[in-house]
């Protein structure tokens, strides 16, 4: 790995853990129960498409350990659980930019629209099985409630990615960059 990326990686590490920090402190983003507006997926999105999905797995991987290292993300009922909640989620949007091809905005979107339903599916999933309070797990019930739970703050994550991802690669100037996607 050259030193140019490792800095880069540094970088959009820096930046998910300093907006993750952030995040904590504006409660109205954050749902009752965990989940909030997502907005340290914005670098970490950002990093998959300049660096590849190789280096943005990592740069999700080094952001999630350096959170849970601080307290973050410590839901823990067992390891199944915790990876449909932490990893699984975090690492999906790293493999948006295996969609992008020439440059092209739909493709862009496409990766993110495809990695945050992922993400939406692993939460709505582990909410059906580990956080169905009162409910039967796995029950139509269950469903019902994890979709709407998880939903009101994903959908906003989706909106959120899929009209800053390209704005920030145009302002960044990453575009003129040549992407390193495989």
């Amino acid at each position: 790995m050259k030193t140019k990326d490792l800095v880069y990686i540094a970088m959009y590490v820096a930046l998910a853990v300093v907006l993750d920090v952030f995040k904590e402190m504006i409660p109205f983003i954050n749902m009752p129960n965990g989940g909030s507006l997502n907005i340290p997926l914005i670098p970490v999105v950002i990093a998959s498409f300049h660096l590849g999905w190789k280096k943005g797995l990592f740069v999700s991987f080094l952001w999630w350990l350096i959170t849970f290292m601080l307290g973050y993300n410590n839901w823990f009922l067992n390891p199944v659980q915790y990876l449909l909640d932490y990893l699984v989620p975090y690492m999906a949007l790293s493999f948006a930019s295996i969609f992008y091809k020439n440059h092209s905005l739909f493709r862009m979107e496409l990766g993110v629209i495809l990695m945050m339903l992922v993400n939406i599916l692993s939460v709505v999933i582990s909410g059906v099985y580990f956080w169905a309070e009162g409910m039967a797990a796995g029950s139509m019930a269950a469903w019902i409630f994890s979709l709407q739970y998880n939903l009101t703050y994903s959908l906003p994550t989706l909106i959120m990615l899929v009209v800053l991802t390209p704005i920030s690669i145009k302002l960044l100037r990453i575009d003129d960059v040549k992407m390193k996607n495989f």
